[in-house]
């Protein structure tokens, strides 16, 4: 209530612009979704994936093409919709190492990152309280941990690494990290110690040698396999490789451009608001053994990003992807994960959740957060971590799949995604009986949407109902036709949301810099309003905003109408002043919210009768 006087100037005035460059995101027009063959999701999943849209299935020859084409067929998929795509893969984990997409005015890419596997990091607590300052070890990205700390105890690890201390501190008479060469380099032993007798390489050797345990490469990787900081790059062990070529072929057969980008950046653990704002954990920065600041430069330098926040890991035990805490659902409605009180996860993901209550969205206004309860379910592979991940799930053009599980949480959870987003088509898939929806490895895991490079893109700042103070509400959109066809309609589309029937209609008119304006007719007051805006180019292209359904407000008793007649005039000055002559305090009349009656509100309100 502070800032009434400056609400309507701020409606008329201000509004963002679209970044000229960047990431697109996952609720972005799409044109269809890739997936792997051999499959990790179920077949009624694959028949509604292509049933509108087109379906890009990996395969690596003509007989599994074939295998595919006979199961499809067999499913009842619309066949007209599917297209393979020629490569070799590891994995059906497409939303990991399939492509994300730069989009810009004559200016549009296939990023092309490093896939290295699944590695392990570090919770949110680490540090033990009675680990002594003197024991303390640090490793290649500045986490600290005890030397004492019964895991490490046996081994003797005490030296600080990168070089900057070398001490034996606990006189076993060896001066050891965990780095996988064994030793500090303190001077006496020299970057190339071990390179020839042992044929380690860990970023010190300069060739391409790894070790006979896979723990190293000659990029500077550092890794082991026991959950200590680091990723997995032992390719050769487990394949990963292949998968990293996925983009490569996917762009070249499609004909579509080439962003190469050195950095392992795992698309399960990326979410944008597609305005230059993104969002990992930590384990994003650790895999690629940087400092976070470096590693958020790089993400503006390269992929345009103007914030990038990294968050602390849930948890010890998994993945630790962000896809599998939130979901953005479009540029300001985040739907983040809750978990009982007793769930080990229980304060990273509260501490997370309250993270977002401090940001501010594109339209530099607070995020509308909802939470999704995700309960504990029988088995899977993390033991320890056992709970429904149904933010890991996939938003396509007008519909949002979500995983089930066979609880009854299952329902709420399509509840909370149908609240969230109002005329969407929120549909629910069990798993394969072969490869069951797990805690860390759901539906979103398995599928990566493919945008749309001729997308018309509409940025709106929606009208909220507590940024409403008069009946003369101007709506704004941005909107860029990436197909370069101009556009030959804009227009907003309404109705009260009590009321059945048509939606009624009035256009937006072009005021410069691709922004559109309009003021809606004056509404009843008190009542729910749907609207929803409609951009339509020279070839007959549309596309809504939101994609599908529509935004609502309330348009509650007007801000000043003391009187209540629903005007805002002099017959409302006279009473406030007399409130204020007689001493009486009235909570409508208090504009700025101060507790008190005087001469600043009588300010406010003559402000708000000049601005109509």
């Amino acid at each position: 209530m502070k800032t009434i006087l400056f609400y309507t100037l701020l409606l008329t005035m201000s509004f963002s612009q679209i970044p000229e460059k960047r990431v697109v995101a996952e609720w972005e027009s799409a044109i269809g979704t890739m997936i792997r063959w051999p499959l990790g999701i179920p077949s009624d999943l694959v028949v509604e994936l292509a049933s509108d849209d087109v379906l890009y299935v990996l395969i690596e020859n003509n007989f599994q093409q074939n295998s595919a084409l006979n199961a499809f067929n067999q499913w009842g998929v619309n066949i007209s919709n599917v297209e393979f795509i020629n490569t070799q893969t590891y994995s059906h984990w497409t939303r990991d190492h399939g492509p994300e997409f730069i989009i810009g005015e004559n200016h549009w890419e296939v990023i092309n990152q490093k896939f290295n596997g699944y590695p392990t990091n570090y919770g949110c607590e680490f540090v033990e309280d009675d680990c002594d300052e003197e024991m303390l070890i640090t490793d290649c990205v500045g986490i600290e941990f005890c030397n004492n700390q019964p895991q490490y105890a046996d081994e003797g690890y005490d030296c600080y690494v990168n070089n900057d201390l070398c001490e034996d501190f606990n006189g076993d008479g060896q001066i050891m990290d965990w780095l996988g060469d064994g030793y500090c380099d303190n001077g006496n032993w020299g970057p190339n110690f071990m390179c020839d007798e042992y044929s380690f390489d860990c970023g010190d050797c300069g060739g391409e040698i790894i070790d006979e345990n896979g723990y190293c490469s000659d990029n500077l990787n550092i890794a082991d396999r026991n959950g200590f900081e680091g990723r997995y790059v032992d390719f050769q062990a487990r394949g990963w490789e292949e998968d990293d070529d996925t983009n490569v072929d996917f762009a070249n057969q499609l004909g579509w451009n080439i962003k190469d980008l050195d950095l392992y950046w795992t698309g399960g653990n990326f979410m944008t608001d597609g305005y230059g704002m993104g969002f990992s954990t930590q384990l994003m920065v650790n895999e690629n053994m940087i400092q976070n600041e470096v590693f958020q430069e790089i993400m503006n330098q390269e992929l345009h990003f103007s914030d990038y926040y990294i968050f602390d890991n849930p948890n010890e035990l998994s993945i630790q992807h962000i896809d599998c805490m939130a979901k953005l659902v479009d540029a300001e409605t985040l739907i983040i994960k809750q978990v009982s009180q007793s769930s080990p996860e229980y304060e990273c993901i509260e501490d997370f959740a309250e993270s977002f209550y401090s940001l501010n969205t594109f339209y530099d206004r607070p995020f509308e957060i909802k939470r999704i309860y995700c309960p504990e379910i029988p088995g899977g592979p993390w033991e320890d971590n056992p709970v429904a991940a149904y933010t890991n799930s996939l938003i396509l053009n007008n519909k949002v799949l979500v995983p089930k599980y066979g609880i009854p949480e299952d329902e709420l959870a399509i509840q909370v995604f149908k609240e969230a987003m109002p005329g969407y088509d929120v549909i629910g898939f069990d798993p394969l009986n072969s490869e069951p929806w797990y805690g860390e490895d759901a539906l979103h895991c398995r599928t990566k949407g493919i945008f749309d490079p001729n997308m018309i893109h509409i940025s709106h700042k929606s009208i909220r109902s507590n940024e409403i103070f008069n009946n003369n509400i101007e709506i704004k959109a941005e909107i860029i036709d990436y197909s370069f066809l101009p556009l030959t309609s804009v227009k907003v589309h309404w109705k009260y949301s009590a009321e059945d029937g048509p939606y009624s209609q009035f256009e937006m008119n072009y005021i410069s810099d691709d922004v559109y304006a309009a003021l809606f007719p004056e509404i009843n007051l008190n009542s729910e309003i749907e609207y929803f805006i409609v951009a339509t180019n020279s070839i007959g292209t549309t596309v809504s905003h939101p994609i599908a359904g529509w935004h609502n407000f309330i348009l509650d008793s007007l801000i000043g109408d003391i009187n209540g007649d629903n005007l805002i005039n002099v017959q409302d000055v006279i009473l406030i002043v007399n409130y204020i002559l007689e001493g009486t305090y009235n909570e409508f009349s208090d504009l700025n919210s101060d507790n008190q009656l005087n001469v600043l509100d009588v300010i406010a309100l003559v402000s708000l009768i000049l601005s109509e």
